[in-house]
This record gives C-alpha cells, structure tokens and sequence, in this order.
C-alpha cells in the first residue's frame, strides 16, 4: 500500500481559461467522476485545497476519512491572467507569453506567485503529511501536486501529467 495518493480535483465546470485561484464548483461531468472514484481511496486522513473544485471533490470520500483543509495546497496564483483564454493572455503580453511557454515554471504571472513561492507551500504541505497519519491523500491542483512531485521525486514539473480525478500512487 502506498504511503500517498495524489488526487486532483475532478472537472470543473468553467474550462478554456486560467483558473488559478478562481473557485468555480465542479461540472456534471466532475461529479459524476469524483463519485466514482473518490470511495474507491482508502486512507488515514485527507489533505483538501480550501477551492471550491477540490472541496467538492473531496466530499466523496467516505464518510471515514477524516478531512483537512491545508491553504498550502490551493492552485498557483496566476495574477492578472486567473479567468483568461491563452489566446486573451498571448494577445495582452504577447513577450511574457512566450517567454512563459519556454520556461513555464520559472516565468510568473503578472501579479502572480512564482515557481519558488509554490515550491515553499508545497514543501510546508509534505512537512505536515510526513507527521503522519497515513496513508494520506493530498487532494489539489495540477500546479502544486506538480510541485509536490518534484519534491518528491525530482521529476521536472513541467513533465508531470495528471488528469481530472487520476489518482497516483507515491511513498514518502
């Protein structure tokens, strides 16, 4: 048995935009998803991301896995670009959005968090998992399970994969 499972959150309902830190709840299809995956989890305890999608996600694990809301784990904060197309961004800082595509990780938002800013949460979110119990769950975001990955493992982020609801399996 794993000593982590890293969940992200199942589909929200607002797509083709950033959504960083914006809160939309999850769509038919993400809830249907995250009612037939989430009780499939067994573990000690669940570490949320306090954002709309995860929390929702989270509310179909059983009944016995106690939750934890943990801010470490909410999405990178993508500033000026939360809520716009990747064409809206290219068309506004068409110079950042370039740059950003060559060095995703290192290259902020405008009035977003950088790379080493999530890395710190992240890191701080596995400091509290590592206390145990577990097995445990981290239930979040594309951006900082990324992170946690590559704390993790030392795989770059930008390599990291991972679709709505996929659960993966990882030992401390």
């Amino acid at each position: 048995m794993p000593d982590l499972y890293l969940v992200r959150h199942a589909e929200p309902a607002r797509k083709g935009v950033l959504l960083g830190r914006l809160d939309p709840p999850l769509s038919e299809l993400g809830v249907r998803s995250a009612a037939r995956q989430m009780p499939r989890l067994q573990a000690a305890i669940a570490y949320v991301s306090p954002l709309r999608r995860a929390q929702e996600t989270a509310a179909f694990l059983t009944a016995n896995i106690p939750r934890v809301t943990l801010a470490e784990l909410t999405e990178i904060d993508l500033g000026d670009w939360e809520g716009l197309s990747w064409d809206e961004v290219e068309h506004h800082w068409p110079q950042l959005a370039r740059r950003k595509l060559e060095r995703w990780f290192e290259t902020p938002a405008p009035g977003g968090e950088s790379w080493q800013e999530v890395l710190s949460r992240a890191q701080s979110a596995l400091e509290i998992v590592r206390q145990g119990p577990r097995p445990a769950i981290l239930l979040a975001h594309l951006g900082i399970l990324s992170a946690v990955v590559h704390l993790l493992t030392g795989l770059n982020p930008e390599s990291h994969v991972q679709d709505y609801c996929q659960i993966l399996e990882l030992n401390l």
